[in-house]
């Protein structure tokens, strides 16, 4: 066995390999075992890399895992009481490629030993995934500086540009519009955070190129007293603004929560950050789990209404999923905040478990247009049906991973842009990385709700809604429709798409319909005194087979796994039949008079 000293040299490679049975292995004391089940999968909680793993059903896969706790372990008597060899070592190289277990000496690591072998974890880990950077524009810097910084990173990484006043930065701001058009420089998300929102229409038109949304700080809880200058206009352009804000117990309070809700929707904010401290809201320290869980409740309660709530001195969704490295050090905190933060990674990673299911979905973008082929696709077939042309805007709204607003770019040019509004936040960062990925530069993805668009009134050119059964289970499509036509500019369009059908073409008597009421249930959201329906459309594909794809691929998973039990290929079809899905779209102008009530 090698000391712990020279494995600083070990190369990334070596850290991915089979490790030889001599080896002794452990978890990181961080590591936890949450006591919550999600559809009898188990969850593991990284207190200290804030990243949480998925342990799928399976006999013996978490004793396995706290076989490796407390202390080490040699791996050629772990891998003798086990037959499935290959399967071991797919345990072990994901604990050790997320940093949740490391190759230790015989004993236990000291303090000192373990802070080493976190540094290597970390190392391993930062060649993977996205990092946040922060860059501060009232320093002295030049847009060939920044320009060199950006690229630097081996993947796009999310960025956070910090000013007192946008306007003092309309010149740099621009140009880095520009080279992001170009494809010099890449980001996965781009935040401006400032005090002060004033500057001219080419300043907001530099955001909408850079794809930058601004984050207003300052702002008081539960609403500010007076009207926020440049506000209106920032919204008004389509720019995304988020405002911080830094609340007390009395987020506790529905009445207290009902203020900020009024307030962000009167406002046509996209959304809160939120910044909580928990030793302001316990100075004397005497609050426990069950506290902290309280606050947190309170925040989703605001996020369930407003759609896009972030708590920003936690760590997101992104570093919870293992995509982005977390900016901070939980051992830099107090005890009392660590706890808060540890509470949080208990309470969040859950949740965003839940977001993922075993029905056929998609992981990547050509995955994703096998679902409806884009040589079929009504609308990006056609667009002078919804009136687009170069410069347009238009919403998506229920985006998902973004193929409706991928296929659409091309007809609003770059001058125009789509906004995808999507309700789950980790199938926005999705499609945000995919749209990075090929570099589409007039695309926005937010995470939103259907029933409250973060738009002004009569702001976009058209508005889209693509097979989103749920919206119409819940009862919640004429809300959407209703929010679609108000943000919609007089004459502009409207379109719903959802599937009717799905024919077994061998066995025609025989169809499958997901909901019967589909067509009456789109067809009375259009009544509506400010619509007019100007088309319909039957159209459809021969749906794909599956045969031969690897099945990962075609299942909603977000969260790193213990071992994948979806990584085979399928070898046969379900229905083996042909089967055409039946689509039906219909199309609705705005009046071109009179408001909507």
């Amino acid at each position: 066995m090698r000391p712990l000293e020279q494995l600083k040299t070990v190369d990334a490679d070596s850290l991915r390999g089979r490790l030889p049975n001599d080896a002794f292995v452990m978890l990181d004391p961080a590591v936890e075992v949450l006591e919550a089940e999600v559809a009898e999968h188990r969850l593991l909680s990284h207190r200290y890399f804030e990243v949480g793993m998925v342990v799928p059903p399976g006999d013996g896969l978490l004793d396995f895992v706290t076989t490796l706790s407390e202390q080490p372990v040699n791996l050629g008597a772990l891998r003798a009481q086990f037959d499935d060899q290959q399967m071991i070592d797919q345990m072990l190289a994901s604990l050790r490629q997320h940093g949740f277990m490391h190759v230790t000496s015989q004993t236990k690591p000291s303090i000192e030993e373990l802070e080493h072998l976190r540094r290597i974890a970390e190392w391993t880990r930062s060649s993977t995934l996205r990092r946040s950077i922060v860059i501060d524009l009232d320093a002295p810097i030049s847009i060939e500086h920044l320009s060199t910084r950006l690229n630097d990173e081996g993947r796009p990484p999310e960025v956070l540009l910090r000013c007192a006043r946008l306007a003092d930065h309309k010149w740099i701001l621009g140009e880095l519009a520009r080279l992001r058009q170009a494809g010099t420089v890449r980001m996965h998300q781009t935040v401006v955070q400032t005090g002060n929102l004033s500057g001219d229409f080419e300043l907001r038109q530099s955001l909408i190129r850079l794809g930058a949304s601004v984050r207003l700080e300052g702002i008081s809880w539960p609403a500010p007293d007076q009207p926020i200058d440049g506000l209106e206009e920032m919204t008004r352009d389509c720019v995304a603004v988020h405002v911080l804000m830094t609340p007390d117990l009395s987020i506790l309070d529905e009445a207290e929560r009902g203020r900020v809700l009024t307030w962000a929707r009167s406002a046509f904010v996209s959304g809160l950050g939120l910044r909580l401290d928990p030793e302001a809201f316990w100075p004397a320290g005497h609050a426990g789990e069950s506290d902290f869980i309280g606050v947190f409740n309170a925040v989703r309660a605001i996020e369930d209404e407003l759609g896009d709530v972030v708590i920003v001195n936690l760590p997101g969704d992104e570093v919870l999923l293992g995509n982005t490295l977390s900016s901070s050090s939980p051992d830099r905190l107090s005890d009392f905040a660590n706890g808060f933060r540890a509470a949080y990674l208990r309470w969040r990673l859950p949740w965003l478990k839940s977001c993922e299911n075993d029905n056929s979905w998609s992981q990547i973008p050509e995955v994703e247009d096998k679902l409806v082929r884009a040589q079929e696709d009504l609308l990006p077939n056609h667009p002078e049906l919804l009136l687009l042309r170069p410069g347009s805007v238009v919403v998506d709204v229920c985006g998902g991973l973004g193929r409706v607003a991928r296929r659409l770019s091309p007809a609003v040019g770059e001058d125009g842009l789509v906004i995808s509004v999507e309700m789950f936040r980790c199938l926005s960062d999705r499609a945000r990385r995919f749209a990075c990925e090929r570099n589409f530069t007039n695309l926005h993805f937010r995470p939103g709700l259907a029933q409250r668009l973060a738009l002004p009134d009569a702001s976009v050119d058209a508005a889209i809604n693509e097979w989103t059964g749920g919206i119409w289970e819940l009862g919640l499509g004429p809300s959407m429709v209703k929010e679609m036509a108000r943000v919609v500019r007089p004459g502009g369009r409207i379109a719903v798409t959802h599937r009717l059908v799905q024919l077994h073409l061998a066995s025609l008597g025989r169809p499958w319909v997901q909901y019967d009421e589909i067509y009456a249930w789109i067809r009375e959201s259009f009544v509506h005194p400010e619509l007019t329906i100007v088309a319909e459309r039957i159209w459809g594909q021969i749906v794909p087979s599956l045969v031969g794809e690897n099945a990962t691929l075609w299942r909603k998973q977000y969260m790193p796994r213990l071992i994948n039990p979806y990584d085979v290929t399928y070898k046969y079809d379900d229905s083996p039949d042909t089967r055409a899905d039946v689509y039906l779209t219909i199309i609705a102008q705005r009046a071109l008079m009179h408001s909507i009530c």
